[in-house]
């Protein structure tokens, strides 16, 4: 994983970062290599992402998730695309690709759930751990009320123990 990814993954759940980065090293072996474009946001960043393509702000449409109700405020979920070819350059973002289709069998793999089987708004790049709703539920959203690190730990040992369980 190059250096940018491994800063995304340094602020996410550590039991998720471990699934991409084996998921990653398995790929690599087939030449295929990753970008982990985005990890845990901030309630600003995401309510930038919703605003995007709406309301006359620039862009389109990436999210239907506003601060609090996306796996990325709380560390849970990643944004991974594959490079068109070798470790850096153009990115691959057509999930009809082999390339495109080996990264989701190879996440799949490791058990994180593919945003990109969700039926009312599928989200190519994105992946999740497991056990927790697609959407974080009130109890998730309570327990991450001030948003601080022990408040994200806290987090992260009841998604671990399957409290949130979808």
């Amino acid at each position: 994983m190059n250096d940018r990814s491994e800063a995304v993954l340094s602020k996410v759940n550590p039991v998720l970062a471990s699934k991409v980065r084996s998921a990653a090293s398995m790929l690599e072996t087939a030449g295929t290599y990753l970008l982990v474009v985005s990890g845990l946001r901030t309630a600003e960043e995401q309510n930038a992402l919703y605003a995007q393509g709406r309301d006359g702000a620039p862009g389109h449409i990436v999210t239907n998730a506003k601060a609090g109700y996306s796996m990325h405020n709380y560390g849970l979920a990643v944004d991974v695309v594959p490079y068109l070819s070798g470790p850096s350059g153009e990115l691959n973002w057509d999930p009809n690709t082999p390339q495109f289709r080996a990264m989701v069998a190879a996440l799949e793999a490791q058990s994180l759930v593919w945003g990109g089987a969700w039926k009312t708004f599928p989200d190519e790049d994105h992946f999740q751990l497991a056990g927790v709703p697609v959407t974080p539920n009130a109890a998730m959203r309570s327990d991450y009320s001030d948003g601080g690190p022990e408040a994200l730990t806290a987090v992260w040992n009841k998604a671990a123990e399957g409290d949130y369980a979808a």
